[in-house]
């Protein structure tokens, strides 16, 4: 494959898992957590995976993704399709659409669940790249249900050793779930 098309990838160890405000650890324990993508003239397919503790048997989420995605000038489009699985649990699987539009540190992004309305989602995010070594990044976001919450993502990148440090903390106005912190630490290939 990578005769052909980008690979890239990481493993991280996150003190929590985040996502979209909130927790995926009734414990609040520590994740690890993976990803290989490939990519090829704007179209791009790949898998992310974490362990997650919900109290029901799931202990692992694995994700498959694929879309394209471009770019002229200051303006990007990227569309695709996103499935969620849990280990023992094929029947819970979720499938979302989504498009991103982006100008410039700012995009927004809709995803659409196939199979219930009231999980699709809103958000609206601005990346401040403030060196090639230092990203901070906010983003708001908000379910069809009203739920919604912020979140403010600070990464510094550590190229000469392949590492990333990251902290996470989100605001969570309307979720059953307080403000959250996390703590990344991340190796790409």
């Amino acid at each position: 494959t990578s005769a052909f098309a980008g690979i890239s990838g990481g493993v991280d160890l996150a003190s929590e898992y985040l996502w979209r405000g909130a927790s995926q650890s009734t414990g609040d324990d520590p994740v690890i957590q993976f990803s290989l993508e490939a990519d090829k003239n704007g179209f791009y397919a790949g898998t992310w995976g974490s362990q997650v503790d919900f109290g029901d048997g799931k202990f692992l989420e694995y994700d498959f993704y694929g879309g394209y995605t471009r770019g002229y000038k200051d303006l990007t489009i990227d569309v695709g399709v996103i499935q969620y699985n849990y280990n023992k649990h094929i029947d819970d699987s979720t499938e979302e659409w989504y498009t991103k539009l982006g100008y410039k540190f700012v995009s927004l992004a809709y995803y659409r669940d196939m199979d219930n309305s009231e999980s699709d989602y809103t958000e609206v995010s601005i990346d401040l790249p403030l060196s090639d070594k230092l990203d901070v990044a906010a983003r708001y976001g908000k379910l069809a249900d009203g739920d919604s919450y912020q979140q403010l993502t600070i990464f510094r990148a550590l190229p000469k050793i392949r590492m990333t440090v990251g902290l996470e903390v989100a605001f969570n106005d309307d979720l059953d779930d307080s403000d959250r912190l996390a703590l990344i630490l991340g190796y790409r290939f």
